[in-house]
């Protein structure tokens, strides 16, 4: 019985390239979220773990604000001060405030030690 040629198979190049294209196109934004996740994680370590600035922390400074200026000036008030207080020696934030009187103050905090967190506090 004569011999017949085997057929042979060339493997489909195209299709493997273009299966190879459409898999990086795919898998390119995520690695652009992977990258933008572990950024974000590393970030909330850093803070966490003490690296970031020392922010004073805006509710307590308003509560104890409140508290001390009923106390000296025998009325109560209302005080916000901005979020992000960054504890710098010598630095200066302004709060709104208003009494219950309906009187519209600023009042000025000032840091005066770093370690640990310390500030004082004065109507402007």
């Amino acid at each position: 019985m004569p011999r017949q040629p085997a057929e042979t198979s060339e493997p489909d190049h195209a299709g493997a390239t273009a299966e190879s294209g459409t898999r990086r196109r795919i898998l390119r934004p995520l690695y652009g979220w992977l990258v933008l996740a572990a950024v974000l994680v590393a970030l909330a370590v850093a803070r966490w773990a003490g690296l970031g600035p020392t922010l004073l922390d805006d509710g307590q400074v308003q509560s104890d604000i409140a508290e001390q200026f009923e106390q000296r000036y025998d009325v109560g008030v209302d005080v916000d001060c901005p979020r992000g207080m960054q504890v710098s020696e010598g630095r200066e934030y302004d709060c709104d405030a208003e009494t219950d009187d309906n009187e519209d103050l600023t009042l000025v905090v000032t840091i005066t030690d770093e370690d640990p967190a310390a500030y004082t506090w004065d109507v402007d």
